[in-house]
């Protein structure tokens, strides 16, 4: 073997490194920047001022009250406006709102496990008083999942083996998730 075949060699497998690690950083990085910008936004800051308030208020700075307090919060909230026919907004709907922060809180933790972005990046950018959200978001989320909130609608019958145009989309998710974990992670 010659020292030029061995220089492709080397040359081949670096831009095969490059290939890979350019477009994941890429992503990593437009994605971590994306959520800075959320994180300044008005859903976002209207989203922790509902939990918070919902805490503090509803619950009394308890955890132990949070489920039944969700619970009753989201049957009002729904049930109330679907007999009413009022229009429910997301940015005053704790349940869109949980539902908006623990989205973000996951893409935040993704970029934190990545080598890209790293824990002390997001420790520098975010502070550690989120923490505490995150533990009431956490019981937030126990708390949906529960059956006060999602009702059985569970059916004996399953999706025709045979879907066709969009469908295809709807039964591949639907397999997945048929086969996930019972609960929200």
């Amino acid at each position: 073997m010659e020292l030029s075949d061995i220089i492709s060699i080397f040359v081949a497998i670096l831009a095969l490194i490059v290939a890979i690690y350019v477009p994941e950083k890429i992503k990593l990085e437009q994605m971590y920047t994306q959520l800075l910008s959320d994180y300044c936004g008005y859903d976002f800051g209207a989203a922790v001022m509902g939990v918070i308030f919902f805490f503090h208020e509803d619950c009394s700075c308890d955890v132990e009250k949070i489920e039944e307090k969700y619970t009753e919060c989201f049957v009002k909230k729904f049930k109330g406006s679907r007999k009413s026919g009022n229009e429910i907004s997301n940015d005053q709907n704790l349940h869109y709102q949980r539902r908006l922060l623990t989205q973000f809180y996951y893409l935040l933790d993704q970029c934190a496990r990545s080598r890209f972005i790293g824990k002390k990046r997001v420790q520098k950018d975010f502070s550690s008083k989120e923490a505490n959200l995150l533990k009431v978001l956490y019981y937030m989320n126990e708390a949906a999942s529960s059956d006060g909130v999602f009702m059985d609608i569970s059916t004996a019958d399953r999706i025709p083996p045979n879907a066709k145009s969009i469908n295809v989309y709807i039964k591949h998710i639907y397999d997945l998730l048929r086969k996930s974990k019972p609960y929200i992670r």
